[in-house]
């Protein structure tokens, strides 16, 4: 019996200390271009509610473990980066520090609260007739 609630208690730690992931992406965001970005499914119909345009198009991606106190670099392409520093876990919502950068240009500094299954859209600088903009989306 001491086994079994040995093992039960095992097999809750490590199911309590599995790290949430975070999926950021650079979107370029357009009322002229047409199609769609199938890598862009989960996310399009969020998207135009919030940003308002019509189409969207992923140009870089990467995903990383929340880790609290660790800083992760990830370079979205086009010369954007975004940091990203795990603050921990507050009430079902991952507490984070973001940085996104144009090459040497700060352009958000935020700490934010995201949900598991939730999304933030930043969006950032106009391009001609589109503009580009930040997803993060927080996964277990």
């Amino acid at each position: 019996m001491r086994y079994f609630l040995l093992v039960l208690l095992g097999l809750s730690l490590v199911a309590g200390t599995e790290a949430a992931n975070l999926h950021a992406r650079l979107v370029r965001a357009s009322n002229d271009r047409d199609g769609k970005d199938a890598q862009l499914a989960d996310i399009e119909k969020p998207l135009r509610e919030k940003l308002g345009y019509k189409f969207y198009r992923q140009l870089g991606s990467r995903q990383t473990a929340i880790v609290a106190g660790k800083m992760e670099r990830l370079n979205l392409g086009e010369g954007f980066v975004v940091f990203v520093t795990g603050k921990g876990e507050e009430k079902d919502q991952q507490v984070l520090d973001l940085e996104w950068y144009s090459g040497k240009t700060l352009l958000l500094r935020s700490t934010v609260k995201i949900g598991v299954g939730r999304h933030l859209f930043v969006k950032g600088p106009d391009v001609g007739a589109e503009s580009l903009a930040l997803a993060v989306t927080v996964r277990e």
